[in-house]
């Protein structure tokens, strides 16, 4: 059986999908998907989406436009955080982590390397 956060939304896959379908739209670039869930525990959350903007306003327009998501499909959304400089933006769904970067920032910080042994959720991509 698939999880549902605590608020009752959908199971994760759906939204995984969902957001997917949201970054392809929104036109972010470099999607990767890692199902970081078995490190984690659950304690931190399943799915991390790491992807880059061309801009801070691209950027927040991606933020901005998950939020509006999860409004709409009532999907759990704790915060968005780094919006102000807007060179990396995370969006803290609970279980799933959006970090929006721009190009020189996710090339300095290289979190795919950090988080490389874990699996592509390619099937969400």
């Amino acid at each position: 059986m698939e999880k549902s956060s605590a608020s009752g939304s959908a199971p994760l896959a759906t939204r995984v999908d969902d957001i997917s379908a949201l970054l392809t739209e929104q036109k972010a670039m470099d999607v990767v998907c890692l199902d970081i869930s078995q490190k984690s525990g659950g304690g931190f959350a399943d799915r991390l989406f790491i992807l880059t903007a061309t801009s801070p306003r691209h950027a927040r327009s991606i933020a901005e436009a998950i939020s509006a998501l999860c409004r709409e499909k009532k999907y759990e959304f704790l915060r968005i955080e780094g919006q102000e400089v807007g060179e990396w933006v995370l969006v803290d769904l609970n279980d799933i982590v959006v970090c929006i970067f721009l190009e020189a920032t996710r090339a300095l910080y290289r979190l795919e390397d950090m988080w490389s042994h874990f699996s592509r959720d390619t099937g969400h991509e």
